[in-house]
């Protein structure tokens, strides 16, 4: 999300850009290569691995319109194989056009097991890059220089394989209708173990290119995003549908050069996202109360709070938010907030520059809600206000001097952590113009509660139009795709 200048006296224009770049780094296939999954025998034993070379070009498009391309390869080396995906995309992002290239390249034992990845996505402001390799049955992380250097090592209790980009976690041969299988797998990015499931829906005849290619129509569901996909008797993909209008379909090389001189416009991203509203809602800053009534597909598991968002028969009511008092002095000690003020490899409080900035900031303020002013308004101030996509990480933000709504959010919780203030990023929506749009802010602790801040629109508290779906670190971000499309508000009441 985008701000001019504050709420109160003038607009903003929503932005989606941390959804796209999470989309294609974790979800094009369901899994990316730093998601592992069990040995082949937790599979049904008419599966096989399709250990065949392969160099296949894909055609990425948003809404019909022409976004770029990917290539996928695997070959075979002297001792396993090496795969890599290889996806350059453009992104229409609040009228300006964004190339980002994501590189993930591994290798892999004839048995497809890891032995080392490599992650980077670029956009031209900002790059992220990280690394790992297998030492037994453990991961090493390379931990870059801005968040102190060094290793991490994540134990694992079984032989991880490798997954693709593009098609299914890994190409398989002799799938049948019906096949309904789990694949446990494991994200070294936050350290936890997820599933995903696999279901064969039918067998079917699919246009590519003009010709007919039998093909299995298979749908992936990883946390709460589905992708449905057909794959040929090789187990390689042919056509992919992604959230958000993204399809994927196999092509070769020169029918991407041929669509690459006739781009035409692509779609505005964040449009795509909004989430519509039926009726009138005043500005946030004069309301007090606002009550939406909750439409959706299916069942949503959005947050409530005892504080200002409440939950309550399928509708959301959103109070004006008064601040707490602060219970104790900084930096906490309260072993419950742990988890809030460790360092992540997105929310960076760890890195050097980020506590000498911290520091600075926030001076010899002990009471955690003036600290959290000092700091949300310090971000508001120094980080331009520009479309990026990219993973946002708090050390590149601060950097950088620039960002979305989801950096000015890792850059503020960064910050708060560097101090010894638990907070935590939360991703919502918020009312512009008729509709509600993707965004992200902060929560700070006060000692009782939680009290939010908004440092890319320099609100703290936040207004009434701001509704909180899930709280996290960005690796939990993803799970925000299962709202959008599914979503409607109507508004029952807004009170001034």
């Amino acid at each position: 999300m985008i701000l001019s200048s504050s709420r109160s006296r003038a607009y903003f224009r929503p932005l989606v850009t941390l959804i796209v770049v999470v989309l294609w780094v974790a979800l094009i296939a369901i899994l990316c290569k730093d998601r592992y999954i069990p040995t082949q025998t937790d599979l049904a034993d008419a599966l096989h691995i399709n250990q065949v070379e392969s160099d296949d070009w894909f055609l990425i498009r948003i809404r019909g319109a022409y976004a770029g391309y990917g290539r996928s390869r695997q070959y075979a080396t002297s001792d396993g194989w090496m795969v890599r995906d290889d996806l350059n995309i453009a992104l229409n992002l609040q009228g300006q056009v964004k190339p980002v290239r994501i590189v993930n390249e591994s290798t892999v034992d004839d048995q497809y097991r890891l032995v080392s990845f490599r992650l980077r996505v670029s956009s031209g402001v900002s790059i992220f890059d990280q690394r790992g390799r297998m030492a037994g049955r453990n991961l090493v992380l390379e931990i870059p220089k801005s968040q102190g250097g060094g290793t991490r090592t994540i134990k694992l209790f079984e032989a991880p394989r490798m997954s693709r980009s593009l098609g299914l976690p890994l190409p398989l041969t002799g799938l049948e209708v019906g096949n309904d299988f789990r694949i446990p797998i494991f994200d070294p990015l936050d350290g936890h173990r997820w599933e995903a499931e696999i279901k064969v829906l039918e067998k079917a005849n699919l246009d590519i290119g003009g010709a007919k290619k039998e093909a299995w129509r298979v749908r992936a569901t990883f946390r709460t995003v589905e992708v449905i996909m057909w794959v040929d008797q090789e187990g390689k993909l042919l056509k992919g549908l992604m959230p958000l209008g993204i399809t994927v379909i196999r092509s070769d090389k020169d029918d991407v050069a041929r669509e690459i001189r006739g781009a035409g416009e692509l779609p505005d991203l964040a449009f795509s996202a909004a989430v519509p509203v039926e009726g009138f809602i005043p500005d946030g800053g004069t309301l007090k109360s606002l009550r939406l009534k909750v439409e959706s597909k299916s069942a949503l598991d959005i947050p409530s709070d005892d504080y200002r968002q409440k939950l309550e028969q399928g509708e959301i009511l959103l109070r004006r938010e008064e601040l707490p008092q602060s219970t104790y002095s900084l930096p906490s000690t309260d072993t419950a907030m742990q988890q809030y003020l460790q360092a992540s490899t997105f929310i960076s409080s760890g890195s050097v520059k980020v506590i000498e900035t911290a520091r600075m900031i926030v001076g010899d303020e002990k009471d955690p809600v003036k600290a959290a002013r000092l700091i949300t308004e310090w971000v508001y101030k120094n980080i331009k206000k520009m479309p990026t996509p990219s993973v946002p990480d708090a050390y590149t933000v601060l950097t950088n001097k620039q960002g979305d709504c989801n950096d000015h959010a890792v850059l503020a919780a960064a910050l708060a952590r560097a101090v010894g203030l638990p907070a935590q990023v939360v991703v919502g929506l918020v009312y512009f113009d008729g509709s509600f749009y993707y965004h992200a802010w902060v929560t700070y602790w006060a000692g009782k509660r939680w009290f939010t801040a908004d440092p890319l629109m320099n609100l703290l508290p936040v207004d009434p139009t701001h509704v909180a779906l899930l709280y996290g670190d960005v690796d939990k971000h993803l799970n925000v795709l299962s709202f959008l499309g599914q979503l409607k508000f109507k508004v029952v009441d807004a009170k001034l």
